[in-house]
């Protein structure tokens, strides 16, 4: 009997900790920005681009969701500075004033808010999706940054 109580005085000491344990979907996060890492990339929680079509395609409850993944280039070999938004299978630009480098628009479905500032080309992605999409986006913005 002593062994039980015990047992439940244990239990109930270590079951805060329980809260500590990562959840099976910041695991499979952790995985893709890793695999992300791994691909030569870089994640930031970012603001997504304050524009009217942005904030009618995605509410702000689901905003915060949205992760940007960039790879870091030259600022001399930086394409045209802005953003753009894919709707309905076009790019419609946001900001800037040069056109999308033709590489971007091969981004996989997900990833549909690209953004290039001096130094860095990236997208914004909800995250849903497995690591054969970080790789084919990654092929995506290696070409962009040569072009």
């Amino acid at each position: 009997m002593a062994y039980w109580i015990i047992a439940g005085v244990l239990l109930v000491a270590l079951a805060p900790l329980q809260h500590f344990w990562p959840s099976k979907r910041q695991r499979r996060l952790a995985s893709l920005r890793e695999h992300a890492a791994l691909a030569g990339m870089y994640v930031e929680l970012r603001k997504l681009p304050i524009h009217r079509k942005v904030q009618i395609r995605i509410s702000e409850d689901d905003a915060r969701f949205w992760v940007f993944y960039g790879l870091r280039v030259a600022p001399k070999q930086t394409p045209a500075v802005g953003s753009w938004l894919r709707s309905e299978s076009q790019w419609v630009q946001l900001t800037g004033d040069g056109d999308l480098p033709s590489s971007l628009q091969e981004l996989p479905e997900g990833c549909d808010i690209v953004s290039i500032t001096p130094g860095s080309i990236g997208f914004f992605w909800a995250e849903k999706g497995d690591s054969a999409t970080i790789d084919q986006a990654s092929e995506c913005l290696r070409k962009a940054a040569v072009d």
